[in-house]
């Protein structure tokens, strides 16, 4: 037990795990306060030292609860493109180090900066006198400017942006399943530090997202002897769920697929009969060269009001663009280049675990 208390404080107040770019209400009031800032220019970009947490010089032990864990160092990361990361190494109570890299993009008012971290929340912070300070749900970090990192780095876009080689060829669907859970979860992240493959995402209000496949789950209709299935177990507070963004086979590069001439996508599903508030979104086309994950997300809404496996069934007409303010595209749902898919809650009013199997094209 401790060492989940200890997991969840890293990935809320400390490091901010990274995940995708679904939102709700909490990313909509982000967007009415970020939405008339301007693009940090090139002087506040640069490579920053962890000097302090909460007043502790660092290396400074930080304290959450009866949790305790030892800060070793840290480097803020702000680049000119809008995109900034954090590269943390800590020691947990169970002992050994372990560094944490995460990702994000920011806007800016002067020297202020607002961070929407991917998969998670955000945090403000401001630049004076070459001191970079963050307020992170109440705990405050302080950075240092570092001149030498800053010529031995790369502070203009991430790699993999401009080289064109972030993406392969746009593979043609055919009908029937495509996702069917029976190779594993395949997870990695492109040269831009994008993820990849299946991964997890959840708010930052201490929301737990786990995912698996697992051939122990209640039997569905018609399926195989040795089938397997996607499991998540959450316990989510504001929203969370699981994504996958289409990968190649080395799951270092996106593999867009063209949906075109379908009507329908569906999945199985094992309710439990809840009343959770649901959704399943379409990742589709995205900006060249994004910051961030950078697809137009169309989103379907739908109740956890039944018990057992049943088929959802989502008619493409029936999906309502959702505004996550990454800087996709607007352009309508083309299905020419659908980047991947995304399946959360927005609260599971304690532990819950749901079942997947099959996503297909009809």
């Amino acid at each position: 037990m401790t060492s989940r208390v200890v997991f969840v404080f890293l990935a809320s107040s400390l490091f901010i795990v990274a995940g995708s770019g679904c939102t709700t209400t909490e990313n909509k009031s982000m967007s009415a306060e970020t939405g008339s800032l301007q693009q940090a220019t090139a002087n506040l970009s640069g490579s920053y030292k962890l000097i302090s947490v909460n007043g502790a010089i660092v290396p400074a032990t930080v304290a959450h609860g009866a949790a305790k864990l030892k800060v070793h160092s840290g480097t803020f990361i702000i680049r000119t493109d809008g995109t900034c990361s954090s590269s943390t190494e800590f020691s947990p109570p169970a002992g050994g180090k372990v560094t944490q890299k995460v990702h994000a993009t920011y806007t800016s008012d002067g020297s202020k900066l607002v961070m929407q971290w991917e998969g998670a929340g955000m945090t403000r912070g401001s630049i004076d006198d070459g001191r970079f300070t963050m307020d992170n749900h109440g705990m405050v970090f302080v950075y240092s400017r570092s001149a030498a990192s800053d010529d031995s780095i790369n502070l203009g876009p991430q790699d993999g942006c401009e080289t064109g080689t972030e993406t392969t060829g746009i593979e043609k669907a055919r009908a029937g399943v495509f996702d069917d859970f029976n190779s594993g979860l395949q997870a990695g992240r492109n040269q831009a530090g994008i993820p990849l493959g299946y991964f997890p995402f959840a708010d930052s209000n201490s929301s737990v997202v786990n995912i698996s496949t697992t051939s122990d789950h209640p039997q569905r209709p018609g399926e195989a002897d040795d089938n397997k299935v996607l499991q998540l177990e959450m316990n989510v507070k504001a929203w969370g769920g699981v994504i996958h963004n289409f990968e190649n086979t080395a799951v270092s590069r996106w593999t867009p697929r063209d949906w075109r001439g379908f009507n329908e996508f569906g999945f199985w599903l094992h309710g439990n009969n809840s009343n959770t508030a649901l959704f399943v979104e379409i990742l589709d086309n995205r900006q060249p060269c994004p910051r961030a994950g950078g697809a137009e997300v169309y989103t379907y809404a739908f109740t956890d009001n039944f018990s057992g496996w049943k088929r959802i069934s989502v008619a493409f007409d029936k999906l309502l663009r959702k505004e996550i303010y990454n800087g996709a595209p607007n352009d309508g749902l083309g299905l020419s280049e659908v980047h991947g898919w995304a399946f959360g809650t927005l609260n599971t009013d304690g532990p819950m675990t749901y079942y997947i199997d099959d996503f297909e094209l009809r």
